[in-house]
């Protein structure tokens, strides 16, 4: 229970080497709790070989790293990896414990969950501690507030006070790591772990294309909204045709720039399901307060008027390029490059533009 748990615990992915970008992320949003809730922050960390990715994370917030480096580990496998983190929840009793919102994320924490037994709170955008009071279970003090996007752009509050740990899944983009440094200490702690024999096991690994545009992860966003249905004058366009300049300034990026791009929508365009788009444009480029959040080197907004579920997801994009034929629209506010004018007209000169740049 609540009077033996302690320490704030963040699980920790890696790929190719390196720590995920979700990852130092949730350090970051981890190191906040834990600094409220004046205990430690620890990272849990599995795989082989990863031992220089726990002084990483020493750097970049942790207090402190669990390490479990086995061979046997080398490969993620959703049954052994829940065996070893369940056997350090078990052991250990952590006050609360983190995970990313994505696909390894959803996957593992679901699991240990289930086996603690706790409740799991998904897809949080903002942590905070409070104390709790309910009348039918009593006063609960310094409890991990999960918050997420709830029906159109409210936010639900979640509470979970009667076991430990609570545990969350956090969006990734939603938190800024903290800047590193190299003379932080920490103690890293190998554990030993001895996979069982199971049913199922990992013969072989395959890189695929992505499914869905990794929007998270872009250095450009180029989003699109309603306003592609039409130009100034109010006459109806061909809205694939908005998409295809997109795919252009798209690849004039990456090709000029050598920046990674991908294309977004706001949350109007996604549910209009507009016939001409179907296929290109769909619910995984959602970007705003219900979709995913961002915060690019560069974020266009194509025809957006700038709704305040939307900018909640974009506004803490570097620098914000955006195009709309009203003057007044809310998206103006954040922009830091506005384009009063037909995106239809403007987006080519943009591209034109940009493509006549020198390299980056």
């Amino acid at each position: 229970m609540s009077e033996q748990s302690t320490g704030v615990w963040v699980y920790l992915q890696h790929s190719k080497g390196d720590l995920t970008k979700d990852s130092l992320e949730l350090i970051s949003a981890g190191r906040g709790v834990a600094d409220k809730l004046q205990q430690k922050l620890v990272g849990v960390l599995i795989g082989s070989g990863v031992q220089e990715l726990a002084k990483k994370a020493v750097e970049y917030g942790a207090d402190s790293v669990l390490l479990v480096d086995s061979p046997a580990l080398q490969v993620y496998f959703n049954l052994a990896y829940a065996d070893a983190i369940y056997s350090l929840v078990s052991e250990r009793k952590p006050y609360v414990f983190l995970f990313t919102a994505n696909e390894i994320g959803k996957d593992i924490a679901a699991r240990v969950a289930f086996r603690v037994p706790t409740g799991l709170a998904t897809d949080n955008v903002q942590l905070a501690v409070e104390d709790y009071n309910n009348p039918a279970l009593g006063q609960f003090k310094d409890l991990l507030i999960q918050v997420r996007p709830d029906f159109g752009t409210r936010l639900a509050r979640i509470y979970t006070p009667k076991h430990r740990p609570q545990m969350a899944t956090v969006r990734p983009g939603n938190f800024v790591p903290l800047e590193p440094d190299p003379k932080r200490k920490g103690n890293v702690e190998k554990i030993e772990f001895e996979p069982r024999n199971y049913p199922a096991r990992v013969t072989e690994v395959r890189e695929l294309p992505p499914a869905v545009p990794d929007l998270a992860g872009a250095d450009v966003v180029i989003s699109l909204g309603m306003g592609v249905l039409k130009d100034a004058s109010g006459r109806a366009r061909d809205p694939a045709e908005a998409y295809r300049y997109a795919e252009e300034l798209k690849e004039t990026v990456e090709r000029k720039y050598h920046l990674k791009a991908e294309i977004g929508a706001s949350r109007a365009l996604v549910y209009a399901e507009v016939k001409e788009l179907e296929g290109l444009i769909g619910r995984s480029n959602q970007v705003g307060q219900t979709g995913t959040t961002v915060k690019p080197k560069v974020y266009f907004a194509i025809g957006i008027s700038g709704a305040l579920q939307h900018r909640v997801g974009m506004s803490g994009s570097a620098k914000i390029v955006a195009i709309n034929t009203d003057p007044e629209a809310p998206i103006f506010k954040i922009a830091h490059y506005p384009i009063v004018g037909d995106l239809y007209e403007e987006l080519p000169k943009l591209i034109t533009a940009i493509g006549g740049g020198g390299d980056a």
